[in-house]
């Protein structure tokens, strides 16, 4: 079962407006300026400028102090609520801090199928194994969290069983014409980049 999430972060719009979205905290502010209500909004609500955008919607508010950020609390309620995968908005591009927690949590919940979107960029935990992934006119990265032996066919940068370390840049800005296979030992973190930014 599939969800959205939208933090404080305006990442542009959402990919899917099929589905339903909880706003995190400022997140509130960037769903509605879609034209979308969100089935929940969580947080503390310190980056929410307007408050009263909180009226007629269920509200789990949390104290500014707290061991999680909003977007953990946010991700932990979605899958208590049964769902295995979510899109999470408004976490990219902002304060690093939050940004690399929300990556965190991609590591911290492998079950679940966690991608993080901003208007540029797509990551994803994959887990080891064999992966056929569509890539289209854009560039891919991949990310060692741990030593993993990698190979890659059908790009334009091909590897055959290389022991990728973590912060090993080698993986940066592959291309392909429509799809990547990708054989890993360990789990990596894969980002799509398009080219709209350039």
């Amino acid at each position: 079962m599939r969800i959205g999430l939208y933090a404080a972060m305006d990442n542009g719009p959402v990919k899917d407006q099929r589905i339903d979205y909880i706003a995190v905290d400022g997140g509130l502010a960037h769903l509605y300026k879609q034209g979308i209500k969100p089935l929940l909004a969580i947080g503390d609500f310190d980056s929410l400028e307007d408050q009263k955008l909180l009226e007629d919607l269920q509200v789990e508010r949390h104290p500014v102090q707290k061991d999680d950020t909003d977007t953990a609390l946010a991700i932990k309620y979605a899958i208590a609520q049964g769902h295995d995968e979510i899109d999470v908005y408004g976490v990219l591009g902002g304060r690093a801090d939050h940004m690399l927690a929300a990556l965190c949590l991609l590591v911290q919940y492998p079950d679940t199928k966690i991608t993080l979107y901003d208007r540029q960029n797509k990551i994803t935990y994959l887990p080891k194994g064999h992966h056929h992934i569509p890539v289209t006119d854009d560039y891919f990265s991949l990310f060692a969290l741990k030593d993993t032996v990698l190979s890659l066919n059908h790009c334009q940068y091909p590897l055959d069983h290389y022991l990728l370390k973590p912060f090993d840049p080698l993986c940066v800005s592959n291309t392909c014409e429509d799809y990547v296979l990708i054989d890993n030992s360990e789990a990596v973190l894969f980002l799509q980049t398009n080219n709209e930014g350039e």
